[in-house]
């Protein structure tokens, strides 16, 4: 099975770093899914740190969908991690579905920590519940 990490970050307001490493497809997807929704029931802010991975398929864009969702109903951030100097099949994939701009994305860390913090996805601030 394809690594999946948490790392949480405990200053308030806490969040979550969830890290996927090398190709995450649809037997990979249900575990993901797994892992949003203990943290945001947890009420945690969540980056997806996408820097080491390979490949996503529709199954695991779905699940990233579907949980930046579910954390903007709560009124919790959500972004994304990806390399700023690489173009990665994650951005391909992000352009070809045209779905990046639904997200907030960073190329640093502690940019992305800020904006979730801050309560922000897709760059923008998550509405007031």
């Amino acid at each position: 099975m394809a690594p999946i990490s948490v790392t949480l970050a405990r200053r308030d307001p806490p969040a979550a770093v969830v890290a996927l490493v090398g190709e995450h497809d649809a037997y990979s997807a249900q575990r993901l899914e797994n892992e949003f929704t203990v943290l945001l029931e947890e009420g945690r802010r969540i980056v997806v740190d996408l820097r080491d991975t390979e490949f996503i398929d529709s199954t695991t864009l779905s699940v990233l969908l579907v949980a930046r969702h579910r954390a903007e109903q709560s009124s919790l951030g959500f972004a994304l991690l990806l390399p700023e100097r690489t173009y990665t099949q994650v951005h391909h994939i992000l352009d070809l579905t045209g779905l990046g701009p639904t997200f907030a994305i960073f190329g640093k860390l502690d940019d992305a920590l800020a904006a979730v913090r801050a309560g922000r996805v897709a760059g923008r601030p998550v509405r007031a519940a």
